[in-house]
């Protein structure tokens, strides 16, 4: 008896604390829960989350204000990732000169938050377009219906953005260019406008230079450093995205921003 006792304490000890483990996970799992629902669903998308290119020094957060509405007029763009955006507060950053929301990706993704962020937006009187995040196992044609189909009945003030940073498995550089090529065909005859498209430096230097797309379609290119992107040949670029850990007004968390470079201006890309 005096030996068995031992034993029945250290059982009921550690089905004590085990007790008390369930109880600790259980509760974390119900704040996350709490969480989504007052901030809406702020899970990264099915497929692999959006890369932040050419990070290679702390990015510039509060550059140099320009002209409002000339050259080095500021922007944002802004996804799911944002979660819960305050609008009012956001059109009163003095960098608030134009908004691209994350439409759609791939064949099938929709960004859960768009219509919101739209309808918000041209509350407080953004210059608003949109953005395909593009992916290159897809083809052009089910990734411009699942753009299309989100844009349906949302006029547009910017022209749209075709994002292009991450290739493809298995697909071969050439096939993925042709759907690229393909998908932006297919957007200009939809939208009456060529699309711009975004991508990061080193990614425009690898795959876009001495490419028919240079010349023929407008660059948004990211770069998080304090110095503007530098693109072989010296090719021409409207926009340049300087971070993508930025702070504004209104939001929670960090947001991306750009602005316009180069003595070019938003007239360029609206509608």
């Amino acid at each position: 008896m005096n030996r068995i006792f031992p034993l029945r304490t250290l059982v009921l000890m550690f089905a004590f604390f085990f007790a008390l483990g369930v109880i600790a996970k259980k509760e974390k799992e119900n704040k996350r829960v709490v969480q989504v629902m007052v901030y809406g669903n702020v899970d990264p998308d099915p497929e692999p989350g959006k890369p932040r290119p050419d990070h290679y020094t702390k990015a510039l957060d509060k550059p140099r204000l320009v002209n409002r509405a000339g050259e080095g007029l500021h922007g944002f763009d802004i996804s799911h990732y944002q979660g819960h955006v305050n609008f009012d507060a956001l059109a009163s950053d003095p960098r608030a000169g134009y908004l691209y929301l994350k439409a759609s990706e791939g064949a099938t993704n929709k960004d859960n938050m768009y219509s919101t962020y739209y309808r918000e937006a041209h509350r407080v009187g953004f210059k608003v377009g949109s953005y395909h995040f593009f992916r290159g196992n897809y083809s052009a044609r089910e990734q411009f219906e699942n753009f299309r189909s989100v844009l349906k009945g949302n006029p547009q003030d910017l022209i749209p953005i075709i994002d292009v940073e991450v290739l493809a498995r298995r697909v071969s550089i050439y096939q993925y260019m042709e759907r690229l090529s393909e998908l932006l065909i297919l957007c200009e005859k939809e939208f009456g406008r060529k699309p711009m498209i975004y991508t990061g430096q080193r990614f425009y230097n690898q795959h876009f230079a001495r490419t028919k797309f240079v010349g023929k379609y407008k660059f948004m290119i990211a770069r998080y450093t304090d110095s503007e992107p530098v693109l072989n040949n010296n090719d021409d670029f409207l926009i340049w995205q300087y971070t993508g850990s930025g702070s504004a007004r209104g939001v929670r968390g960090h947001i991306d921003i750009s602005k316009f470079v180069r003595g070019h201006t938003i007239h360029e890309i609206m509608f």
